[in-house]
């Protein structure tokens, strides 16, 4: 048997999640080898997927007669550089949350568990009480690597925000808070994406 880092990518399911990206040192015989290089697409289109879910996330904006009013935030996302690249973590007011990033990792489908349902809840909570900070756009670029950036959705439209990312650590700031939201989101998304 040989050694090698297999990328579970799209095919990597457990309780209705799905990971992209998943790095796992294991032993794996030469048949196993074969067939997981049949079943992954190039990295190249799985970070394309992970962007285009991004941007449809962010043109998803609801009618104005489904929302409380027009600042209520359906849906609100935080990219943040890491590492040379960029994660975002999706969360709406119906519970769903998901991880992108511009690389080939990602997690989708948290939807299915109690405590992330509530993390992105609670996400969306607060990005509702900072709606007052934020600016109408419909452009939606990535941050650089200094900065972290929030996007809300609205019926009105796509809101946003952004912070230096030494922000995050001022204390009881708009940048810290929203940030730690987002984190827990991302704690929730990762114990449910390796329980052991």
């Amino acid at each position: 048997m040989l050694t090698c880092i297999r990328r579970c990518k799209v095919h990597f399911f457990r309780n209705n999640l799905i990971m992209f990206g998943f790095f796992k040192k294991r032993k794996l015989p030469p048949e196993a080898k074969a067939e997981s290089a049949k079943s992954t697409l190039p990295e190249k289109k799985h970070a394309e997927a992970m962007r285009e879910m991004r941007l449809m996330w962010l043109a998803r904006i609801p009618a104005k007669e489904k929302c409380k009013n027009e600042d209520e935030v359906v849906a609100v996302l935080m990219d943040w550089p890491v590492g040379g690249q960029i994660a975002t973590i999706l969360s709406s007011l119906d519970g769903d949350a998901s991880l992108y990033t511009t690389s080939t990792f990602g997690i989708i489908g948290g939807v299915g568990h109690e405590k992330v349902r509530k993390a992105a809840m609670d996400f969306v909570a607060c990005a509702q009480h900072f709606i007052h900070i934020t600016t109408l756009t419909k452009e939606y670029p990535y941050p650089d690597e200094q900065t972290v950036l929030f996007y809300m959705i609205t019926s009105a439209g796509v809101r946003t925000v952004s912070f230096p990312m030494k922000d995050i650590e001022v204390a009881d700031s708009p940048a810290q808070v929203l940030f730690a939201y987002g984190q827990q989101v991302l704690t929730e998304l990762r114990l449910i994406a390796s329980p052991e």
